[in-house]
């Protein structure tokens, strides 16, 4: 918040902030020993695309990160789905006391 200059009884008043996700600056003047005075809401753009640009720098990294996340768990699925084929191929065992018979089926 800018409070200006005193002039007279009253002070000029500029303060930005963000309402209802709205770049706004209140713009007003205050009578000092009254406690009165008047004031309007601006759309601030510049601020506002400040903020936009931000918000879209933000959305670019967090998908970049799903992305990134994604090709992991394919690249994960992939390689686990082929030692698993491969174990099956092999007639290597799964887990404790179950071999492959002579005739390719699963026993205990």
């Amino acid at each position: 918040m800018v409070f200006g200059v005193p002039t007279g009884e009253g002070v000029h008043i500029k303060s930005h902030f963000i309402m209802n996700g709205v770049c706004v600056r209140f713009r007003g003047w205050l009578d000092m020993e009254r406690l009165d005075g008047i004031g309007c809401l601006e759309l601030d753009e510049k601020r506002a695309a400040q903020e936009d640009a931000i918000l879209r720098e933000q959305l670019e990294r967090y998908n970049q990160r799903l992305r990134d996340f994604e090709d992991k768990q394919r690249t994960y699925q992939r390689t686990t789905q082929d030692e698993f084929e491969q174990m099956r191929r092999n007639g290597s065992g799964i887990g404790v006391g179950v071999t492959a018979g002579a005739s390719g089926m699963w026993r205990r």
